[in-house]
């Protein structure tokens, strides 16, 4: 218990590192990396993320302590990606039909559990934050300024790295306080991780 108090995201890292590259191999993923990525792949993908950072943010940030937050580091992301879907919006007919697709589908909230649930959870969304940026890159890269804003892939900016330390840092303080359970964060994480695997994989 001691070291896990102590290293809770090497920890997470590990447990969640199968989980986490099964939904970089799906097929949504694959395609926003590619070489030949479009805009329309960059909107469906911002499309995608809204359906499930809607119930999934509207749950924590509804549930965690405030205080928590705090100390986590974390703010909610969805105001940002509304605002790229927003600014791509000279929703062509194309794009609308990719939205009209996408509602096709159920999109359901995740079962919340613990406090321990929901910081697994933070850990899978910040996590995000860290691979955000190198798609924000990539897609600068190929689309250029057709691209636009990446407010949401992008999130944090040059302080990325600092953000991320602050939240490494809070769960093991978290830990050592007593106020997480190292295991149960894990399990949290694992579950969330599944969630989303799912509703990534349906969306194609």
């Amino acid at each position: 218990m001691q070291s896990l108090e102590k290293n809770l995201i090497v920890a997470l890292r590990h447990a969640t590192a199968a989980a986490h590259e099964s939904i970089e191999q799906l097929p949504i993923m694959c395609r926003i990396m590619s070489a030949t990525v479009t805009r329309l792949d960059y909107y469906y993908y911002l499309l995608v993320l809204r359906e499930l950072y809607t119930p999934l943010e509207a749950a924590l940030y509804t549930t965690v302590a405030a205080d928590i937050q705090t100390r986590l580091g974390v703010r909610p992301k969805l105001p940002a990606l509304l605002a790229d879907l927003n600014e791509q919006a000279a929703l062509n007919t194309e794009e609308q039909n990719a939205s009209a697709e996408l509602r096709k589908h159920v999109l359901l909230a995740p079962a919340m559990q613990d406090v321990n649930h929901l910081v697994g959870s933070f850990y899978v969304l910040e996590g995000a934050t860290l691979g955000g940026r190198i798609i924000a890159r990539h897609l600068q890269k190929v689309l250029g300024a057709e691209l636009g804003g990446a407010r949401f892939l992008d999130f944090h900016g040059e302080h990325t790295s600092a953000v991320w330390k602050q939240f490494a840092g809070a769960l093991d303080d978290l830990c050592g306080e007593g106020y997480l359970e190292p295991n149960a964060v894990i399990n949290g994480a694992l579950a969330t991780f599944a969630d989303l695997y799912q509703q990534l994989a349906q969306c194609e």
